[in-house]
């Protein structure tokens, strides 16, 4: 078994592992595997992820990537399957000379045969750990490396068991960590302490886990895990939908109670306003940069919105591309991330376009009667034919998109 390291480096070969996994689309197991791997064996000091990045599919996952500091390197595949596998083990080499503090290579792939470079690290003293999506892809591969680590998918193999289908007793366990769970996030031991207090019964042995965070790693995204100077932090996702409706049920809901259940926002249309503005107009100085917590108190210093609206409307802003989040802060607290206008933001007309772009990303693909009327009727209902024009702007950016 690897001993625990202090600096790793992962490579990963990010097309062939997202298309081995269940779900191409599901990018959740990004930070489970880099809170796994800085939890079990050191720091993961140099991360690169490799695929051709024209791909509009993995725009989503371009977007996890950068937020947790993970460079990304283009390759045109073409014809040849084999040039990232290629590309990867040279740039192994590269990093063993460049870095030579590096202790371990972390390999993440689908089904690419890496023994020779395997050998070959193995030979400079390297300790390697393979990453995939089944743990019988490659049972050299496998065989080979001092720890291989199966990424979250619903096939079942020896390498590790599938959790168990969700049920009412974990359904009911996940409802209670979302009330104990703030959006600026707990150290993973303080959370066990309150969880002593409110669930005395809970054993994750119940649910096939070894530990609270594997439990909490078992819930996909859930929860985000990041690995800190001060230890493990486990923090809600703020601005995603952090109820228990199914997409059926949800779409049963009314238009406000649909947005209220999916979305994280400052109901009050006069209050919202406000808050843009001012976060505009605090960032409209040139390469102004301020940590969240700055923020929320140069704009709103009575603290009158409260933390769930505030951090949905932050996570809003950050993923319509209003504000820039340094991706160096992925792995800290949100109150202490750097932020900035984002470098193409030109007016406040553009990013109060792109923030209602980003809100109502969501409702645009699944509810198909959606209008500006409606999007007024919800965001500005005592001004609602002065803000219809805006929302027009809104509802053409997303079928642009779509």
């Amino acid at each position: 078994m690897a001993q625990k390291t202090q600096q790793l480096g992962l490579l990963i070969d990010f097309e062939n592992l997202l298309a081995s996994l269940d779900s191409e689309s599901n990018t959740s197991f990004i930070p489970e595997l880099l809170a796994t791997l800085e939890h079990r064996f050191g720091k993961v000091a140099y991360r690169k992820a490799f695929a051709d990045w024209s791909n509009a599919k993995l725009r989503k996952a371009a977007s996890e990537l950068q937020r947790h500091g993970v460079q990304m390197q283009h390759v045109v595949r073409g014809h040849n399957k084999t040039l990232i596998d290629s590309v990867l083990a040279l740039q192994a080499m590269h990093t063993l000379a460049l870095y030579p503090d590096l202790t371990g290579l972390v390999l993440a792939s689908g089904d690419a045969d890496y023994l020779a470079l395997v050998m070959q690290l193995k030979n400079h003293g390297m300790t390697i750990i393979g990453v995939g999506a089944d743990g019988n892809a490659n049972s050299s591969w496998n065989h080979l490396c001092d720890e291989y680590l199966v990424c979250n998918t619903s096939k079942t193999s020896p390498a590790k068991a599938a959790p168990p289908a969700a049920g009412p007793e974990k359904n009911a366990m996940t409802a209670s960590l979302k009330e104990l769970v703030p959006v600026n996030g707990i150290l993973i031991s303080d959370l066990e302490a309150q969880i002593k207090e409110a669930q005395p019964n809970f054993n994750p042995e119940s649910f096939h886990c070894h530990s609270l965070l594997e439990f909490l790693q078992s819930l996909g995204n859930q929860f985000k895990i990041a690995n800190t100077e001060d230890g493990i932090i486990i923090s809600s996702q703020a601005g995603r939908n952090a109820s228990p409706y199914t997409l059926q049920e949800l779409q049963s809901f009314s238009f406000v109670d649909y947005m209220q259940a999916t979305r994280w926002y400052i109901i009050d249309g006069n209050i919202r306003d406000r808050v843009l503005h001012n976060i505009y107009a605090l960032f409209e100085e040139n390469g102004r940069v301020l940590t969240n917590d700055e923020l929320h108190n140069l704009v709103d210093p009575d603290h009158i919105v409260e933390e769930r609206p505030w951090y949905g409307t932050i996570f809003s802003l950050v993923y319509g591309a209003c504000l820039w989040e340094n991706p160096d802060d992925s792995s800290i607290p949100l109150p202490r991330r750097r932020l900035s206008l984002f470098r193409t933001v030109k007016s406040e007309e553009e990013f109060l376009i792109r923030y209602y772009t980003s809100l109502f990303h969501k409702a645009y693909t699944e509810r198909p009667g959606l209008t500006a009327q409606m999007c007024s009727e919800l965001m500005h209902p005592d001004d609602v034919e002065a803000h219809i024009p805006l929302y027009q702007q809104v509802l053409e950016e997303l079928s642009r998109r779509h």
